[in-house]
């Protein structure tokens, strides 16, 4: 009577030769078919670790990986004409995307420092711009939104709620140049309604107001706004409390 005698397992050589040929560890140069080229750490023919990758068209990434994104803290450089490379961005990444922490320099010279969120400004950050002006506050897909300080070449700065890139809602604005304080609310970067006061620094501003602004005051400012339409329908968005202080003086 035969014995039934159990097959030895088998492994094709297909497969076996893409587990000897599968991508662990470092690995010196690997061109893709693009010619892009990548050093540095793998794991199961996945980019894991740190690396550097160089793409055909002069972009330089150069940090960590995760399962073949950019993932972690890298640096992203861009290669110029003279072949020399000027720096990009420097930051966190999350699965190939900026996100986080991070600085941004644009070729017309501006830099932000902030927190991005999907390859775009998201969260609070300080923009520094190349007319030499300056932001600091709230940003939402690449555009100020929220409360946040812009800050002119002259000295003049507006402080208050912006949305879409726009002032829109309540804020200050100090007139530098003449020493005067403008509080009230902003509907598309246009102030519709304020109070005008005087700084204590007035006098030694560029061109003073030859007379200071005599103090004048509503006697219930507050029930007077709450009845506008304006107001009530306005979208003022969250505001500081430090803020508030303007509205009960005007």
């Amino acid at each position: 009577m035969p014995f039934y005698h159990h097959p030895r397992t088998f492994v094709p050589l297909s497969v076996a030769a893409e587990k000897k040929a599968r991508k662990n560890g470092l690995r010196h140069a690997i061109f893709t078919s693009r010619f892009d080229r990548y050093v540095g750490d793998w794991k199961d023919d996945l980019k894991d670790g740190k690396g550097r990758f160089l793409t055909i068209g002069g972009m330089l990434y150069e940090g960590d990986w995760s399962k073949g994104y950019r993932h972690g803290f890298g640096l992203l450089s861009k290669r110029a004409a003279n072949g020399t490379f000027t720096l990009v961005y420097r930051g966190e990444w999350v699965r190939g995307k900026l996100e986080g922490p991070g600085w941004m320099y644009f070729e017309n010279g501006d830099v932000y420092l902030g927190f991005f969120k999907r390859n775009k400004k998201c969260g609070y950050g300080n923009m520094w711009y190349a007319d030499k002006t300056f932001y600091g506050g709230y940003w939402k897909n690449d555009l100020k939104h929220g409360l946040g300080l812009f800050l002119l070449e002259n000295g003049c700065r507006y402080e208050g709620h912006w949305e879409k890139d726009i002032k829109s809602g309540i804020g200050r604005y100090y007139h530098m140049n003449t020493g005067q304080l403008q509080e009230g609310c902003w509907v598309d970067d246009v102030c519709v309604k304020s109070k005008m006061s005087d700084i204590i620094i007035r006098q030694s501003c560029k061109m003073p107001t030859p007379y200071p602004i005599p103090q004048h005051q509503l006697q219930s400012p507050r029930a007077l706004l709450e009845e506008s339409e304006l107001w009530m329908l306005g979208k003022i968005g969250e505001i500081d409390k430090n803020l508030l202080f303007c509205i009960d003086q005007m």
